[in-house]
């Protein structure tokens, strides 16, 4: 029989014993699991650093802020005139978010107050009643302190809202002493003298 075709590459593949047709040789079973395996660890790696790289990005802008706001404490706290001196207009107004979270004492003026003299002075009542009435109070009687008297003179309250009051009181009268508790008489704040206070 005569080759009817002229000599080509395919000719040289078949004589060297290459594969022949479509068909290709089956590949072992550890190429079809350690290329996917391969694959995943890259990608898995790969997004292992681009996160850590992520967090520390994120994590530098952070502190700079901390470290900015860590220094304007520490030369704010320091005694040094120097630390003082160039403290930034931003740490001397570091203090005004505490004040302006302390709440403003609530002073109720029309609050019913009753002045007891225990004392035995006569008009000590109503001189400390007068002196009430000048810083702002507008329901207070002077009266006699009858029952058990403290030992010191004493501003009795009985709400715990009335604190501030009774603090104004105390604080207009020379008084050191305040408690909440069961006013003798109807009054919600009570004051009792055993000595003068002025």
């Amino acid at each position: 029989m005569t080759n009817e075709y002229e000599r080509d590459e395919f000719d040289e593949i078949g004589e060297r014993g290459g594969p022949v047709g479509v068909h290709r040789a089956p590949r072992p079973w550890w190429h079809l699991v350690v290329i996917p395996l391969i694959v995943f660890l890259i990608a898995g790696l790969l997004a292992f650093l681009v996160a850590t790289f992520l967090w520390n990005s994120g994590e530098t802008g952070q502190p700079g802020a901390s470290a900015s706001a860590t220094p304007s404490a520490s030369t704010s706290a320091s005694p040094s005139p120097d630390a003082s001196a160039t403290a930034a207009p931003s740490e001397t107004s570091s203090p005004e978010p505490s004040e302006t979270s302390t709440p403003e004492p609530v002073i109720e003026f029309g609050t019913p107050i009753a002045v007891l003299n225990g004392t035995g002075i006569s008009g000590l009542a109503g001189a400390q009643q007068q002196i009430l009435e000048e810083g702002g109070f507008t329901s207070v009687t002077a009266a006699n302190l009858s029952g058990t008297k403290p030992d010191a003179n004493l501003v009795v309250y009985n709400d715990e809202s009335l604190r501030d009051t009774a603090l104004e009181v105390a604080a207009q009268l020379g008084i050191d002493n305040i408690e909440l508790g069961n006013p003798g008489s109807d009054a919600d704040v009570e004051v009792q003298l055993v000595t003068d206070p002025s």
